[in-house]
């Protein structure tokens, strides 16, 4: 049995709106600019980040993404294209996000050595790059051998929340006055758009895992954010929830414990790929799916995991909360 549910949207109203937001205050251009910090005349800045202190380019021209999660399409978002970058296709199932793919048709796919994050120096080397930028636990083994090719900065990335690793990374390429720009305009975009959906009321939201059941917490993705914002409940209270909680985002339960799920509303998080698939409809054949208030109203929505969380920074965000507010405006009364 399949999810009953509205399919995702496609028209990408809200995405097209962003990228146009972006283009007329010039973040897709490419342009040089804002080199926050920068004193008259530096050619470079000193930046703190979690592995040290590095001196990296005003201005940096050739910058290389070690980083499979959000360093790429919050690089994009900041005008930069970046000469390398990690593939996302360990993750998400293709080389890039859909979302920034056409942005990044000419960014050069760097081999990896052992682990999905361990990158080949050689190739890095290669590409002759003025800045290195990287995911922190991905690049901590490699961070003295990769300072030795270009200087090297670490970034956090918080799957859950994208704006902290934007700013981070806007930071190292001098960029913040545009970060500020994007989140600024995206979050107006947002508000507008989840006003329009009314009284929230219950809302609950899964991930399947295998046959297990990720019920999220308020804070886990940035779609209860923006609803709990919005005056709506995040359903149940996991708090006494029987399962193996994860910090304060979620609570792996059981297939048993479906029944539990008792939201007027129902987001169905799905990961992409053959594996998301298969969770969806484990989650669907369960017995207890069709006894859901949410399912016997007919108010059930899919969503794209990854799109949710940082993965596809701003312009994941734009896509999904266009599948929102569309397929919400669809729901049964």
């Amino acid at each position: 049995m399949m999810i009953e549910c509205a399919p995702p949207v496609c028209t990408a109203a809200t995405r097209r709106e962003f990228l146009a937001i972006l283009a007329a205050t010039g973040l897709l251009s490419g342009c040089a600019g804002d080199t926050t910090g920068a004193p008259g005349g530096a050619t470079s800045r000193r930046i703190e980040h979690p592995l040290g202190v590095t001196d990296v380019p005003v201005a940096p021209a050739r910058v290389v993404a070690i980083d499979r999660r959000g360093t790429l399409p919050h690089l994009l978002a900041l005008g930069i294209e970046p000469v390398g970058a990690l593939t996302h296709e360990s993750i998400i199932g293709s080389q890039f996000p859909g979302v920034v793919a056409d942005l990044a048709r000419d960014v050069t796919v760097l081999p990896t050595a052992g682990s999905s994050d361990e990158v080949r120096l050689e190739a890095v080397a290669a590409l002759q790059p003025d800045l290195l930028l990287g995911w922190t636990d991905g690049i901590a083994d490699q961070y003295d051998a990769l300072s030795r090719i270009a200087p090297t900065v670490a970034v956090d990335i918080d799957v859950h929340d994208a704006e902290p690793s934007l700013r981070a990374i806007a930071a190292a390429v001098g960029r913040d006055q545009r970060a500020d720009t994007i989140i600024g305009e995206f979050d107006a975009l947002r508000a507008q758009r989840i006003a329009a959906l009314g009284e929230i009321g219950t809302v609950s939201a899964v991930l399947g895992v295998g046959d297990q059941i990720r019920v999220y917490r308020p804070q886990a993705s940035s779609v209860t954010r923006w609803l709990q914002d919005a005056g709506g409940r995040i359903v149940p209270d996991t708090t006494g929830l029987a399962g193996e909680p994860y910090r304060d985002l979620f609570v792996t339960v059981g297939p048993e414990l479906l029944g539990e799920v008792n939201g007027d509303t129902l987001i169905v998080m799905a990961n992409s790929g053959a594996d998301g698939e298969a969770a969806l409809n484990a989650l669907s054949g369960n017995p207890l799916w069709s006894g859901l208030p949410a399912v016997r109203a007919g108010r059930v929505i899919r969503l794209n995991s990854q799109e949710s969380v940082g993965y596809f920074g701003y312009q994941g965000y734009a896509t999904v909360l266009d599948s929102l507010a569309g397929q919400w405006a669809a729901l049964a009364p």
